[in-house]
């Protein structure tokens, strides 16, 4: 893993500061359910699903991804979905890069600049294969299809759509969006803190998961 990665991560391991009582139910919800898969030697699938698929989501499959590999947990696989394919905002590539990890992906933007689809992959390890992030609808053929958590990051998404075709289970657990801070002096600022706020939370859901 990257040095700065592992600087990061490193940080977030060695962090005191703890999650609210009503968080903790809804991770540990999430971990029992892969450690039950993980027993019956059934898929382990995590659909983090927003709206526009282009910010919480993203984050989360990301920081899912790299702390379920992190403490072992090799048969987790994350993805990510939306209610309607948009674009990956350009500053969620921005604060990854900040704490850690790297890029390779380009961009199609508008007349006006505007990003209107765009493919990364996110590089952590150079032994293992990268997060492909793009932004995607729940019926993407990249997706699982059946048998995976459909983990709603964002209410209204959750509100919207109540029902997820193919999922096993669902779980809500929704962040602030960043999107808020777009194009203010605090953009960057908001951008990494809610990276790190949702990779403390995958970590909580990686270290019970991995629980023996």
């Amino acid at each position: 893993m990257y040095a700065a990665l592992q600087r990061t991560l490193g940080e977030l391991e060695a962090a005191t500061e703890s999650l609210p009582v009503e968080r903790i139910a809804r991770l540990r919800g999430i971990a029992e359910w892969i450690r039950r898969q993980r027993e019956q030697e059934r898929p382990v699938h995590l659909v983090f699903i927003c709206t526009h698929n282009s910010r919480r989501s993203q984050f989360a499959q990301v920081w899912a991804q790299v702390w379920a590999l992190h403490h072992g947990l090799k048969d987790v696989r994350a993805w990510s979905a939306g209610t309607e394919a948009t674009a990956v905002a350009t500053p969620v590539i921005t604060a990854l890069e900040a704490q850690g990890f790297r890029m390779d992906g380009a961009g199609d933007y508008d007349a006006e600049g505007n990003a209107i689809q765009t493919e990364y992959l996110v590089n952590f390890d150079d032994t293992v294969s990268p997060v492909h992030l793009y932004s995607k609808t729940m019926d993407e053929p990249d997706n699982p299809a059946g048998d995976f958590a459909a983990i709603m990051v964002c209410s209204d998404a959750d509100g919207n759509c109540p029902f997820v075709p193919g999922a096993a289970v669902r779980f809500s657990l929704p962040f602030d969006d960043p999107k808020v801070s777009d194009g203010t002096a605090d953009e960057a600022k908001t951008y990494e803190e809610r990276s790190l706020a949702i990779a403390r939370e995958m970590l909580f859901v990686m270290e019970v998961a991995a629980d023996e």
